[in-house]
């Protein structure tokens, strides 16, 4: 992980597992499939996370049980740590 992050892969799988549960099976197995494929550094890793998420989020929609969406942000809170500028969509 870049320092300063630290690691936040359990509250996204646990978003993940939710998500299916909420009925959004396809976008969370599109979600888990680009999140946790193999990256060459662990900054490309949080910048494709973070744009994985913010896709994530703007295709469910209102759709998406607050739990989820409070988990996500605190993994964007990490990846915002070494992207800035990235923000998840609503």
């Amino acid at each position: 992980m870049q320092k300063g992050s630290t690691d936040f892969t359990q509250t996204l799988k646990a978003a993940i597992v939710e998500a299916r549960a909420a009925g959004l099976d396809s976008a969370a197995a599109q979600l888990e499939g680009r999140c946790f494929a193999v990256y060459t550094t662990s900054s490309e890793w949080l910048g494709e996370v973070g744009l994985a998420i913010a896709e994530f989020r703007r295709n469910a929609g209102t759709g998406l049980p607050p739990s989820v969406i409070e988990r996500l942000e605190a993994c964007m809170r990490e990846v915002r740590k070494v992207w800035p500028g990235l923000r998840a969509g609503k």
